[in-house]
């Protein structure tokens, strides 16, 4: 039997130094026409931008403060939180706690503190501070096929991209040509980009076994996209209801040190590989296919011919048992990177690994 929610859906909102885009993501939050309560979850990572006095003047102008029924107001050593709901708006509520020092940095969990919210939804959307939705029905329409269709475990859509580096929309982010259901095979090989994650929504309820190699990862989105699909269907919507930003220092991605040989990105690649092992474990029928990920994603990450030959060999020493056991292919294609010859290289991938492309249409 169905268990009886506060919310239908809790969206989550993680956001550090995004004081330039937030509102964007809070109008796109506001304007969504529901059915259905639900409530946004806005956790900001102790921001050194001024992004917390942006959020704050933001509830002032948009939800009603003087509602006592509804305001609550709550003080931690962690954390300082609001609690308020929209004054047109009545089915959207925000849940925001600001919080006193950066929990990324010390990898201190954060959705413990918003479990009350998060326990009285049956989804979970998921949108970060510097991407936001453009379709008022995004969360209705994603609600109604999921309450229509029981074995679907999480939906998506086609994204817009949009560049923080030339200030325009640069092509889009999609699945397929049509709404469809995912296949398993596109969502292990194309990796956590080819479904963009401020499109998502899932059912809770998946999360309640959720493997300890998916919590491990370094990566959220990812694991949940393809552990999703383990569990039933994944399905896309052709339409295109959000936007996320590329090119933005602020973001994830952005942060990242791509070429680098550090223990902590080692170790990032590490608890990937370990994502698709135990994937490989838990659904044998798919193990060829995590196998062959594996392969492609150590050979991806390698530190291209720009990077001193220490490097590149401290890279490979460190997945040395992972490439022992490549097929033919896989080492074919190691080859070609180490022998740093570019323009074959983008051939052989082009021409026998395919399946592992990520589309986009670009303007």
């Amino acid at each position: 039997m169905d268990k009886e929610y506060n919310y239908m859906v809790c969206v989550d909102c993680m956001t550090y130094n995004q004081a330039s885009y937030i509102k964007d993501t809070f109008n796109g939050f506001c304007i969504q026409e529901t059915n259905f309560p639900f409530v946004c979850t806005i956790i900001d990572d102790a921001s050194t931008d001024g992004e917390q006095e942006v959020i704050k003047k933001y509830l002032q102008e948009q939800f009603d403060l003087s509602d006592k029924s509804v305001v609550r107001n709550e003080e931690t050593e962690e954390f300082s939180i609001t609690f308020v709901q929209h004054k047109t708006n009545k089915n959207c509520f925000f849940a925001v706690l600001y919080l006193k020092s950066n929990h990324y940095s010390i990898r201190k969990p954060k959705y413990p503190y918003v479990k009350e919210w998060r326990n009285n939804c049956k989804y979970i959307s998921i949108c970060e501070g510097d991407d936001y939705w453009t379709d008022p029905l995004k969360l209705q329409k994603q609600v109604d096929y999921m309450e229509s269709n029981s074995e679907c475990t999480l939906v998506c859509n086609r994204t817009r991209l949009f560049s923080d580096l030339q200030k325009r929309f640069i092509g889009e982010s999609y699945c397929y040509h049509q709404s469809q259901d995912i296949d398993v095979r596109d969502i292990i090989c194309r990796g956590g980009l080819f479904i963009a994650t401020c499109s998502i929504l899932y059912r809770k309820s998946i999360m309640n076994n959720y493997p300890e190699y998916c919590r491990q990862c370094d990566v959220g989105d990812y694991p949940l996209q393809i552990y999703a699909a383990m569990k039933g269907n994944v399905y896309y919507f052709n339409d295109i209801m959000s936007v996320y930003r590329v090119d933005n220092s602020a973001s994830w991605m952005g942060r990242q040190q791509w070429n680098a040989v550090s223990d902590i990105r080692l170790n990032g690649i590490r608890s990937r590989v370990q994502l698709f092992k135990g994937f490989s474990t838990d659904f044998p029928s798919y193990s060829k296919v995590f196998d062959n990920k594996i392969a492609q994603y150590i050979n991806r990450l390698m530190p291209n011919w720009r990077c001193p030959s220490k490097d590149r060999e401290k890279y490979l020493d460190y997945f040395a048992d992972e490439i022992d056991a490549y097929t033919f292919r896989w080492k074919i294609d190691l080859f070609i990177k180490k022998m740093r010859i570019p323009k074959i290289y983008n051939w052989y991938s082009k021409v026998f690994l395919r399946s592992y492309s990520q589309p986009y249409i670009k303007y």
